[in-house]
């Protein structure tokens, strides 16, 4: 058989054995973002991601953007700092408040799926960023920022060398003022007012060096839910209520005081947003980092960090579907007043359930290394990752009425002659709210990996990473209600002794010089765990013991998920363009629902937990990107997925009423995706305009389809001045066309089947940002 043949029936084999995965793209170009994503070599077997304006974030501007990867998001994707995860989960410690994108960093990229798995286990793109070296000369970065609804944002970092014998330093110093949409809150000036300090020792040698670096974020955020107020007129069309900007107006209580109960004691009580303990997180960082190189090649990178944080969280979810117009409360013979006061009130109503977490105790350790070593065609590496979390604290909740309006007012709530709502305007029959979170995971983990070529024509890449976890999870088995009032007993358990695998492959065949066809898979399985009910019915409902007022969840209880995802298509490359086109695929398995306390559609009082109810997620289609130079200075990347993102498995019963979302489109995905990005330099090169444009493709709000959203773009674009050498001037716009459509999951409405009764009615959905004007100012010196 001839050469060419050879490599021909490979790929076709090849390609029918991994056809499928997420829509991710293998072009070699940097990123048109304004804040650069650093890219690796021109070849297929990166680690890397390019082409995903990844600092882009529609939504706001303090975070990178969630890349769709075809499942919805569920808390893996994760931002790396100095090659380990800023916090070990984005709850409650939300990673923005613990990193920031600034001058301090020297690079900043975007791992692919299969590195982001290989090395952490994680599911998606994680960000990955690395703090500047000590230099050896002084060097100076500074930054100053502002935008058109007056957040500003001041930065600077200083680095060169202590003393001889290659001792050095980096200073970094960090202050953002947030006002976010221009929203004005009423009660707080800010959205978020964020101060960070590094500060870095470094001893470099003739082998490599070694730094300590300590961090501290301190951050005061209005953590409050990105939903607003809509008018739903069916068939995917909002539009705006006449008295409410969506995206800028604020739709949290004026006040700034939510009321909350406490679930140990009943006792009502009010979470002040202006107060530290519901507003202020500290994060302490140490961190230790080094390479060192070894005779014969070898090479060795090492970080360990030690965190402490002390983060709260107070989000207010209104529910989407609990919004009620004067007629339909009338019809209930529901009446309103202003809270604490004897004034009615006769405008729209909004249902709200909230979740106060004060200012919890999270200490988090993780170490990484890795050992590099190339053996003629191979380049291996040897890597191990150690991670600790312990978490502990406690989340109050509460549900109550306010105005729909901006900056809305809490309202009393009545039905006939008598109040509902107590001294706090909570509604005095949801008590049930609250839990107690005490846990310590800890992994340690071997990974591996080896990319070779053992022909000029195919590359191939094999990766494998086994963990081995364990969970000590103290509980409140308690279905909280004022009925249990002082000490409540705890149960503990440790799920031990669990083995979570990757393994993950990729292949190049090079069918000619230009030409060629690629394949990758990435197989990801992890176990969790929950506490299911002692005791249920014939039905399988959840019931009291004799003797006790409520269900208790004792019973622990193990589940392993499973993500697949797989591709294969070609790539062309020429001169002047590069384009890659695979069939995509990904499906992850074993997911527990958590939305599983389900309402009596004949009775609305009566409702009852259904757990445990497991289902599949699995999105099929084709990713082509295309980069192109077709005349001087100007570049252009353009991205197109159709995908079909759908749930599987997932049928039940309740209350003698059936319940199937199989192959309905899963909320908040769409089916088609696209992402524009040209460029042009002009003025010998000294200024690029830009524009970044995404569409998203009509999304469903709930799982069985009734709600939807028509598409939408989100937009940007800029202009970037180079002054000279030293000093750069930019001009970004959010959202230059000023869409102002809605989208997100319908709160309350996973058992709707239609949505006509919400036809000309108020819902709530989340926006993008409105127009923003941006500047920005970068100095070397």
């Amino acid at each position: 058989m001839k050469h060419k043949e050879k490599r021909m029936l490979f790929a076709c084999g090849l390609c029918c054995i991994l056809a499928g995965s997420t829509g991710k793209a293998y072009a070699q170009v940097t990123t048109s973002d304004t804040t650069k994503v650093q890219t690796s070599t021109t070849n297929f077997n990166n680690k890397e991601e390019k082409n995903r304006n990844v600092m882009l974030n529609a939504e706001g501007n303090q975070g990178p953007r969630n890349v769709n990867i075809g499942l919805p998001f569920s808390g893996d994707i994760i931002i790396l700092e100095n090659d380990v995860p800023v916090v070990y989960y984005f709850w409650p410690t939300i990673p923005t408040y613990a990193w920031r994108n600034g001058t301090s960093l020297s690079k900043m990229g975007l791992l692919s799926f299969a590195e982001g798995a290989l090395t952490y286990g994680k599911v998606g793109y994680a960000v990955q960023s690395s703090d500047r070296e000590a230099s050896s000369r002084f060097k100076g970065y500074a930054q100053l920022n502002a935008n058109s609804f007056g957040s500003s944002r001041y930065d600077v970092t200083l680095t060169g060398p202590l003393a001889k014998g290659g001792w050095g330093y980096m200073l970094n110093l960090y202050q953002d003022f947030e006002r976010g949409n221009g929203t004005n809150y009423m009660y707080t000036p800010w959205q978020s007012r964020t101060s960070m300090i590094k500060a870095a020792l470094q001893k470099t040698y003739k082998n490599g060096y070694v730094r300590v670096l300590y961090k501290l974020v301190d951050s005061k955020s209005v953590a409050i839910s990105n939903y607003f107020p809509v008018l739903y007129k069916g068939n995917g069309k909002t539009e705006e209520l006449p008295n409410f900007k969506i995206g800028k107006d604020s739709y949290s209580l004026r006040t700034g005081l939510i009321p909350y109960i406490e679930p140990f004691n009943g006792e009502s009580k009010w979470a002040d947003l202006n107060d530290d303990t519901y507003r202020r997180s500290t994060s302490h960082n140490l961190y230790i980092t080094g390479e060192h190189k070894f005779n014969k090649g070898y090479k060795l990178t090492y970080t360990g960090m030690w965190q402490y944080m002390n983060t709260p969280v107070a989000i207010t979810f209104p529910i989407s579907i609990g919004v009620y117009d004067k007629d339909q409360y009338d019809a209930k013979h529901w009446s309103f007043n202003q809270f604490g006061t004897n004034t009615p009130y006769t405008g729209a109503v909004q249902m709200v359930n909230n979740q106060i977490i004060p200012q919890s105790k999270i200490h988090y350790w993780v170490l990484r290394s890795e050992l590099t070593k190339k053996f003629g065609i191979h380049s291996t590496r040897l890597g191990l990752t150690f991670q600790q979390n312990a978490r502990k604290y406690v989340s109050y909740g509460g549900m109550f009425f306010q105005t729909v309006q901006p900056n809305p007012m809490l309202l009393d709530w009545s039905v006939g002659p008598m109040k509902l709502t107590d001294d706090h305007g909570l509604m005095s029959a949801a008590k049930s709210y609250g839990s107690y979170t005490n846990d310590r995971f800890s992994k340690i983990a071997l990974y591996a990996s080896d990319d070779f070529s053992p022909a000029k024509w195919l590359d191939l890449g094999f990766g494998l990473r086994i963990e081995h976890q364990n969970i000590k999870d103290t509980h409140s088995p308690y279905y909280s209600s004022k009925e249990f009032i002082g000490n409540i007993p705890y149960i503990q358990h440790n799920f031990n002794n669990k083995w979570n695998k990757v393994g993950i492959a990729n292949a190049v065949v090079k069918l000619t010089r230009t030409f060629g066809m690629l394949a990758d898979l990435t197989y990801n399985s992890w176990w969790d765990y929950y506490w299911d009910y002692s005791n249920r019915d014939a039905l399988g409902n959840p019931i009291a013991a004799a003797g006790d007022p409520a269900p208790r969840t004792t019973v622990p209880m193990n589940y392993e998920q499973k993500v697949i995802n797989y591709g294969a298509g070609i790539f062309w490359n020429l001169k002047n363009l590069s384009i890659v086109s695979k069939i995509t695929g990904i499906e992850k398995r074993n997911i527990r629902y958590t939305a599983a306390t389900i309402q009596n559609p004949k009775n609305p009082t009566e409702k009852a937990d259904f757990s445990p109810i497991f289902y599949n997620i699995r999105t099929f289609g084709w990713s082509t990107d295309i980069v192109a130079t077709p005349f001087k200075n100007f570049n252009i990347h353009f991205l197109l997925t159709l995908q079909n993102p759908q749930y599987k498995h997932f049928a039940y019963s309740a209350f003698n009423e059936e319940y199937s979302y199989n192959n309905k489109v899963i909320p908040e995905l769409s089916k088609v995706l696209m992402e524009i990005d040209p460029s042009y330099s002009f003025m010998n090169r000294k200024m690029r305009a830009w524009v970044s444009l995404r569409y998203f493709g009509k999304q469903y709000g709930n799982p069985t389809n009734a709600f939807s959203y028509n598409a939408w773009w989100e937009t940007f674009g800029g202009l970037d001045y180079r002054v000279n050498r030293n000093v750069n001037l930019k001009l970004q716009i959010v959202n230059f066309l000023n869409q102002r459509g809605a989208k997100g999951t319908v709160q309350g409405a996973s058992q709707l089947k239609t949505d006509e009764a919400y036809i000309n009615r108020t819902v709530i959905a989340s926006a993008i940002r409105p127009r923003t004007f941006e500047f920005t100012v970068d100095i070397k010196f």
